[in-house]
């Protein structure tokens, strides 16, 4: 007798419940660790709504995104006095959650993960110091010249950003890829319907 496949899948609600985990002890790590060995800007969340929308859906993705974020507000405000929050932070990473529902929904790859968080994090990066320079968060000059400026007082933060987006979005799209080859076939990418059809034929 033939089952419809499911859509729960418990080891990749497990991997993104671990990223929202590590949002929200990452501020609180580095709050912790001597001032040279803090990494600004490091943050677990692009890659998680990259991986939460590829492999959840995008709306998921967006979901657990939104959680991600407040966690990272809750451990700043704890851990930094002058922190404050910043609106289009949310935009910006809903951006993470829409490439990656686009991009990655059907493909298994790790190294394409990899290579789609590559560029997520490097359009963040242009995005986000422009707006930054039309903010005039620092006093730049409304020229080329300004705008150049934003984005070379932008390259020391962004270190932690990349640094970030590449090696969580290994280790979750690695993990999912490994998990689901060894223990939980129904929820490798592609594979779900087979699997399925073959459970059905005991």
């Amino acid at each position: 007798m033939n089952t419809p496949p499911t859509t729960f899948k418990p080891m990749t609600l497990a991997l993104a419940g671990a990223g929202l985990a590590l949002t929200a002890l990452l501020p609180l790590a580095f709050a912790q660790a001597p001032a040279e060995y803090r990494v600004w800007n490091a943050s677990v969340i692009g890659a998680l709504a990259l991986f939460a929308a590829a492999r959840l859906g995008l709306w998921q993705g967006l979901a657990l995104t939104a959680v991600a974020i407040a966690l990272k507000d809750l451990g700043l405000y704890l851990t930094t006095p002058w922190w404050e929050p910043y609106p289009l932070s949310w935009l910006y990473f809903a951006g993470y959650a829409l490439v990656g529902g686009a991009l990655l929904r059907r493909s298994p790859s790790v190294g394409r993960a990899v290579g789609v968080a590559l560029g997520a994090s490097v359009a963040f990066f242009f995005v986000s110091n422009f707006v930054s320079w039309l903010e005039l968060a620092l006093p730049y000059e409304r020229s080329l010249g300004g705008l150049l400026s934003s984005y070379v007082a932008g390259v020391p933060f962004y270190r932690g950003t990349l640094l970030g987006d590449i090696g969580f979005s290994t280790l979750f799209f690695g993990a999912h890829a490994v998990l689901a080859r060894a223990y939980f076939p129904a929820e490798r990418v592609g594979a779900a319907p087979a699997a399925h059809e073959a459970e059905g034929n005991w």
